[in-house]
């Protein structure tokens, strides 16, 4: 497909399967790897919107970078004020460049990521911060960075979140206005019930064969109990397996 993307048949289809976005469980862990070679004024000229940010193929975390760079731009402090507001303990946010390899012609730039807790005199840097922290750090950052239309496939969306996060986070998903879709599993009950039944799947597995089945199908929502109270009823849901 790829070889063929600019046949006016199959450009469609390939732009489509770039938006698919397979979001890691390990926040920033990409942030290791993500080194720039060159950035300069030249450089960050070529990313001075919003849009050029977001529709670039760059990893989240120089995404961030670059829109911290944007005079007029509102973006990072959002995700910053957001941020911060989940975790009161937080002050302030920021993302820094720093060189490596200062002795080789090429300067590798490394992105670095602070955050400054209060009563602690040092920014403290992405890998001693909590995994929770990570996770909604870069969840926030991918809702805003994103390129319009981008599908999001999110295994175990509760995984490392505390539980003002994931109320906070399913809130921010379910209240963006942009056009982007979430597939998310789960088994925790705030999710399944803070998201409308009517945009509920649920899987089975009976061997080798995997199903997902309409949640009109076993009759949620027909009942003055919460949807998810009759979902927990169903001995599909229970045991995982389609009942034959």
């Amino acid at each position: 497909m790829s070889l063929l993307k600019e046949e006016e048949l199959v450009k469609p289809a390939h732009e489509s399967l770039r938006k698919l976005h397979f979001s890691n469980q390990l926040g920033f862990a990409e942030n290791v790897g993500t080194d720039l070679l060159v950035l300069n004024k030249q450089f960050l000229s070529q990313y001075n919107t919003l849009k050029k940010i977001q529709e670039s193929d760059f990893k989240t975390s120089a995404k961030l970078f670059l829109v911290s760079q944007l005079e007029k731009s509102t973006i990072f402090n959002i995700i910053k004020e957001r941020f911060v507001s989940i975790f009161p303990t937080v002050e302030d946010l920021k993302v820094e460049i720093k060189n490596k390899g200062i002795f080789s012609s090429f300067a590798q730039k490394s992105l670095d990521i602070k955050i400054k807790e209060s009563g602690v005199d040092k920014w403290i840097e992405l890998p001693r911060m909590s995994w929770g922290m990570v996770r909604t750090l870069k969840q926030l950052s991918e809702l805003y960075l994103c390129a319009e239309g981008t599908v999001f496939l999110i295994d175990e969306f509760e995984n490392s979140l505390g539980i003002n996060c994931i109320n906070e986070i399913t809130n921010d998903i379910l209240a963006s206005r942009r056009q982007l879709q979430f597939i998310l599993t789960s088994h925790h009950p705030y999710i399944i019930d803070a998201i409308g039944f009517d945009n509920w799947k649920l899987v089975t597995r009976n061997g080798g064969i995997i199903k997902t089945h309409n949640i009109d199908r076993f009759g949620i929502g027909k009942s003055k109990h919460s949807a998810f109270m009759q979902l927990l009823q169903l001995e599909e849901y229970q045991t995982g397996q389609e009942q034959l």
